[in-house]
């Protein structure tokens, strides 16, 4: 087991990355097959995984685009195959800062949902993080501009190392994505490919 890295699944969605999803984008499947290349690293060397689900009211706006995506209820919501464990726990939207005791000798994937794009606005993703012992995290899924970016400074200034997989993020819209490098990049975010980051 790998203990001192923990990959951090940012809405790996059908509605971004599916063929027939509200907000794929003509990269989404490249994207994708990094992403999975991720998740079968962590499965094989038991790496801890946080995912999160975001789940959009019926009606409610996204940060992303004004069409509806992610959806309550909707194909689109679920997660792509290939980004979930066998030993996994959903703990949905409740946004309290209750947690099962010893979460991840229990569990090797905890999946979060939540209905706005910054993990740190969610208390139970707060709270488990700030416990964590000292670890590295390493960054894939959707949303450079908004989720990724938001997960990724939040992390560096609460004091972890973060590895972003930037050929395993998928930027929506791109035209958000030059200053969410150049933030994270000044924030201390190393930048990496799935290659390397699998690497023995």
């Amino acid at each position: 087991m790998v203990t001192d890295l923990v990959l951090l699944d940012i809405e790996s969605q059908r509605d971004f990355f599916s063929p027939d999803g509200a907000l794929h984008q003509p990269d989404s499947a490249v994207v994708y097959r990094q992403i999975a290349r991720l998740f079968a690293w962590a499965r094989a060397n038991e790496i801890r995984v946080i995912s999160t689900l975001l789940r959009l009211r019926p009606g409610q706006r996204g940060a992303l685009s004004p069409k509806p995506y992610c959806v309550d209820n909707t194909e689109g919501e679920q997660k792509m195959p290939r980004t979930t464990l066998a030993r996994k726990i959903n703990l949905g939207l409740l946004n309290t800062t209750d947690l099962p005791d010893h979460i991840f000798q229990q569990y090797q994937q905890v999946i979060f949902e939540k209905r706005a794009p910054d993990i740190f606005a969610h208390a139970r993703i707060e709270r488990l993080i700030t416990e964590l012992p000292p670890c590295t995290f390493v960054l894939c899924g959707a949303g450079v501009s908004t989720g990724i970016y938001k997960a990724a400074v939040g992390l560096r200034s609460r004091g972890f190392p973060v590895i972003l997989a930037r050929d395993a993020v998928l930027t929506i819209p791109p035209e958000w994505a030059h200053m969410a490098h150049l933030r994270m990049e000044a924030k201390g975010v190393v930048y990496a490919t799935t290659d390397s980051i699998i690497a023995p």
